[in-house]
């Protein structure tokens, strides 16, 4: 007799992700669905906030919110909780990153992790030191996450903004318009690899275009969320993105 789960093509579940995102994100859990493997699964609450510009204000209304919004995560028993919102943890510095991980934690009763974060743990897992790093954003809210990875001993060599300042705007962001920033950021000296800010933009096709023309490891934060959540879970080495390298830079000894 064939197995129930085959009988009726549906895969066990082995662990469940909950994913926190701002009300305007449109791109993040598409892009966890498109990746994932299929027996780990993807939960979204998006985190209420009446702010619509990108602004201080915003990224403090969406970290304010973000706990009680985690609580509507708890009954889907989900095997770690994403904070998925770069900008804000950034807005928080090193100590609110880890407060506001530490607090979802807290609530939801499993380990919480950040996008801003993630980033950090991704690029360390390459050894990258040096970064060309790219943002939708006015040039205050890009300058935070500079900042954030200044702070973790990260050496920006570049930072390029695109003054989006509505954040409906942002899922509309042509990928050619990313790919071309970052090609011209590159020209801006020598670095280890491009960052690519903001998880609510649509950056997954331009990653592999980007790795090929530079030669050098390309991270998204939708990526670096991804692999730090399979890393967390111990499937690590399960990760797949679009056509991203990551797995190939991890085991190169340097860059």
């Amino acid at each position: 007799m064939a197995a129930a789960n085959d009988r009726f093509d549906t895969p066990e579940v082995t662990a469940r992700i909950g994913l926190l995102a701002p009300p305007s994100n449109a791109i993040m859990e598409v892009d966890f669905y498109r990746s994932l493997p299929p027996d780990i699964t993807v939960h979204t609450s998006h985190i209420f906030r009446t702010t619509r510009t990108v602004s201080a204000d915003a990224m403090a209304e969406t970290a304010g919110n973000a706990v009680q919004t985690a609580l509507t995560l708890v009954q889907t028993q989900p095997a770690l909780v994403v904070y998925g919102h770069a900008a804000s943890s950034y807005a928080g510095g090193v100590a609110g990153n880890a407060a506001l991980a530490s607090r979802i934690a807290e609530a939801v009763g499993v380990p919480a992790l950040t996008t801003a974060g993630a980033i950090v743990h991704c690029l360390r897992s390459i050894r990258a030191r040096r970064i060309w790093y790219i943002a939708p954003y006015p040039p205050k809210i890009a300058q935070t996450g500079a900042d954030f990875l200044t702070a973790h001993g990260f050496e920006v060599c570049a930072i390029a903004g695109m003054g989006i300042d509505q954040v409906a705007d942002l899922k509309a962001l042509p990928p050619q318009a990313i790919y071309d920033l970052g090609l011209r950021t590159a020209q801006k000296g020598d670095a280890d690899a491009l960052y690519i800010c903001g998880t609510g933009v649509r950056a997954r096709g331009v990653i592999g275009p980007l790795e090929r023309a530079l030669n050098k490891p390309v991270i998204s934060a939708n990526l670096a969320t991804l692999w730090s959540a399979l890393d967390r879970l111990g499937h690590a080495d399960r990760f797949a993105f679009g056509a991203s390298r990551l797995l190939e830079w991890q085991k190169r000894p340097g860059i």
